[in-house]
């Protein structure tokens, strides 16, 4: 649950207008990763397969666990994606 709070954050403290009608380019970004079947609705199983892919890709040297170095090189990843 705390990867769907840490998604949703980015996807909205990262946006620039947050009360638009319409997402912009990095919202429509952050949507389509999720929207695994893109049908244009993401479903809590969507959610959580992203989640589980987002776990294992920022799990570099895959033991489960997250740490601060891979935080880091997560943060640098998010960088060069704006």
């Amino acid at each position: 649950m705390v990867w769907i709070k840490i998604f949703f954050s980015f996807l909205l403290l990262y946006s620039s207008i947050v009360y638009s009608s319409e997402l912009n380019e990095e919202e429509e970004m952050y949507f389509n990763f999720v929207d695994l079947n893109n049908d244009g609705v993401i479903s809590y199983e969507e959610i959580e397969q992203s989640l589980n892919l987002l776990f294992q890709i920022i799990d570099l040297n895959q033991d489960n666990k997250i740490s601060q170095n891979e935080i880091n090189e997560l943060k640098s990843i998010i960088e060069t994606l704006r």
